[in-house]
């Protein structure tokens, strides 16, 4: 156990310039991780919304083709 507490004194026993490279690094990593839900989202949404069916390489749409192997 206590593991935060271990992590909060070693965040606290660096130097000043080592906690704002740190820092830096934590909030470059949040925007990335942000820009790559936002992307994971709108494409979830774009999907959801498209009302398309899904078709497959040859042309037919999925559906006529799982009807037509079930026969």
């Amino acid at each position: 156990m206590g593991g935060k507490g271990r992590v909060f004194r070693q965040y606290k026993s660096l130097s000043p310039d080592d906690r704002r490279t740190f820092n830096r690094w934590l909030e470059g990593n949040a925007v990335v991780g942000f820009i790559l839900v936002a992307g994971l989202v709108a494409m979830a949404l774009s999907a959801s919304s498209s009302g398309r069916e899904p078709v497959l390489a040859s042309g037919k749409q999925v559906p006529d083709l799982v009807a037509t192997a079930q026969k």
